[in-house]
């Protein structure tokens, strides 16, 4: 490989790596907390089998969560009107700015239907027990 293609793969990587941060980075980030957490408050009470059990059941729920939040992302952005970040920004300096009502509605509406495809995503991939 050359310099200029090692440069720009590493350019790509990082930006691929910053656009999906919440499940490249922070999601094992937060699994570990969990399970140090854990070990160490279960230091203090006494651990059986039954938590254990749950204790290696959290990479699978983390799983199931990713799943769901991509599935409600993919819905909206295949289905429904998605707002694009520049839009997005638009319609928050209208609100700031002008107290554009329509931005305001806008954006209302499209945190509704984020919200409601998350818990409709999140009831379809329910584990069931």
């Amino acid at each position: 490989m050359s310099e200029p293609s090692k440069l720009n793969l590493m350019q790509r990587l990082r930006g691929w790596v910053s656009q999906w941060q919440e499940f490249v980075v922070w999601l094992p980030v937060l699994f570990v907390i969990a399970i140090v957490a854990y070990v160490l408050l279960g230091a203090v009470v006494r651990i059986g089998a039954d938590p254990l059990a749950w204790l290696a059941e959290i990479p699978v729920m983390c799983a199931w969560a990713a799943v769901a939040c991509a599935t409600a992302w993919l819905i909206k952005r295949t289905y429904w009107m998605d707002l694009d970040d520049v839009m997005e920004r638009e319609l928050y300096e209208r609100v700031l700015n002008e107290a554009d009502p329509e931005a305001w509605r806008l954006l209302i509406k499209d945190r509704v239907e984020w919200l409601a495809l998350l818990l409709l995503a999140f009831a379809f991939f329910w584990p069931a027990r």
